[in-house]
């Protein structure tokens, strides 16, 4: 009905780019608006669970996912930003959605918003709740875009449950300068006479988290008072549960933070009832997880076969605390030999750059900063290496993207193994699978 001959994905997501030009105004009043315009479709979803956040977010829901697929569910996910393609973000039941479907909801959209000035996470966040109600699904597992209190995602009226992973500090022009106020637009997302549950948090945060749950009246799961995990050797855990304990494996996604996000996930998973949820879906969802982006490890064919000593990753880690995590899971990597480390850091000019590069000032042998490739917003990779030298003492230099990076990385190789990480924006990581033609699932 919707579908207009040679309008195509790239042309409404342009458009819609442009409809509302000015920064971040965070608001429900404009998606409102448009939903009311659509028929509310956000009022004829399946049962949703909620995830907010700072850190995690997306790794909580993939853990999310799999743990309910392999129940039986019929899963639909909403997450962002998207790394290759815009129609990552919204997964069917069937997989991510088809082009044909996205255009013909893109356009239903455009229709009916007739132009008026929105936002392009509010206007595509509407097409997801469009093709969400039009598709056949028992659950949506949706992650927030950015805060909660107004965030577009925040018109969910009655979860299933809500979620908060770890929260620090990030967007703080949109959120506030503190974890005080950070942690009460998180909250926002908590519902009256709902289920959280709230993960691993700073003191501060978890007293004001557990605060705005009990004024709203909520089911809530504290980590540390109502679960908690314990993690073995070989990198499986155990649940620690309403006093119960279950017997996880190590996740499929590597590092520490990893298992926190697994346990989380797999809390929330049986703090709801409407559905059963065995010990045995929570261990093979856990296990066969898969998350693009977060310290994923490349397979590049490189030219030289006598680069054989070689591992290259690829971690979206854009903030202080993403990179203390990345900064253990390298220690992980590197932990049976004595590695040439060597981070290719790309990052926006809107991050704290200072705090996250502190976290490798011992971990890294030499650091290669670059610009974020197609992007207006990026860091200049000169200021990078200027405080890296300066005051951290960090051998570095520039390159002009993340190809002639890598070649001046393997032409200063040691004798020794190398591992080679590249971080600081999930847009340079979306470009870098681009370029190693990675397929999603």
């Amino acid at each position: 009905m919707w579908a207009i001959k040679n309008l195509t994905i790239e042309y409404f997501l342009k458009k819609f780019s442009n409809l509302y030009p000015k920064s971040i105004d965070l608001s429900l009043d404009r998606i409102k608006i448009l939903l009311n315009k659509l028929g509310n479709p956000e009022k004829n979803l399946p049962p949703v669970v909620h995830v907010a956040g700072t850190n995690g977010k997306g790794s909580t829901v993939s853990f999310l996912k799999n743990i309910f697929s392999n129940s039986g569910l019929k899963v639909q996910t909403y997450t962002s930003p998207h790394l290759i393609s815009f129609n990552e973000r919204i997964r069917l039941a069937d997989g991510i959605i088809k082009d044909d479907f996205l255009i013909d909801v893109l356009t239903e959209c455009n229709f009916y918003n007739q132009d008026e000035p929105i936002s392009f996470f509010e206007i595509t966040t509407a097409a997801a709740f469009l093709a969400f109600s039009k598709s056949e699904g028992d659950i949506l597992v949706l992650e927030v875009g950015l805060g909660g209190r107004l965030d577009t995602t925040n018109v969910i009226e009655k979860p299933l449950l809500s979620t908060i992973t770890p929260v620090s500090l990030d967007h703080t022009e949109f959120l506030g300068k503190t974890l005080e106020q950070i942690a009460h637009e998180k909250g926002g997302i908590i519902k009256n006479n709902s289920s959280v549950i709230i993960g691993p948090q700073n003191k501060t945060v978890m007293k004001i988290l557990n605060e705005i749950a009990y004024q709203k009246g909520n089911n809530t799961f504290l980590h540390g008072r109502d679960w908690d995990f314990t993690i073995n050797d070989d990198g499986s855990f155990f649940l620690n549960y309403l006093g119960s304990s279950i017997s996880l494996p190590k996740p499929n996604l590597v590092g520490l933070h990893q298992i926190s996000n697994a346990a989380q996930a797999a809390a929330c998973a049986l703090s709801q009832k409407e559905f059963k949820i065995t010990n045995e879906d929570l261990a093979t969802g856990i296990k066969e997880v898969n998350w693009p982006g977060r310290l994923q490890k490349l397979y590049l064919n490189f030219p030289d076969e006598k680069i054989i000593n070689l591992e290259v990753w690829v971690d979206g880690a854009h903030n202080s605390n993403a990179a203390l995590n990345l900064s253990k899971s390298i220690k992980l990597i590197n932990k049976d030999s004595e590695n040439y480390t060597v981070l290719i850091l790309g990052m926006l000019n809107n991050k704290d750059y200072a705090s996250y590069l502190k976290h490798f000032e011992k971990i890294i042998d030499y650091l290669i900063c670059i610009p974020v490739p197609n992007c207006k917003t990026s860091q200049d990779p000169e200021k990078l290496k200027v405080f890296a030298e300066q005051e951290l003492a960090i051998p570095t230099e520039t390159s002009i993207n993340f190809i002639k990076a890598l070649q001046k990385t393997i032409s200063k190789m040691p004798a020794k193994k190398t591992t080679i990480i590249i971080s600081g924006s999930l847009y340079l990581v979306g470009e870098i699978l681009k370029i190693a033609d990675y397929k999603f699932k």
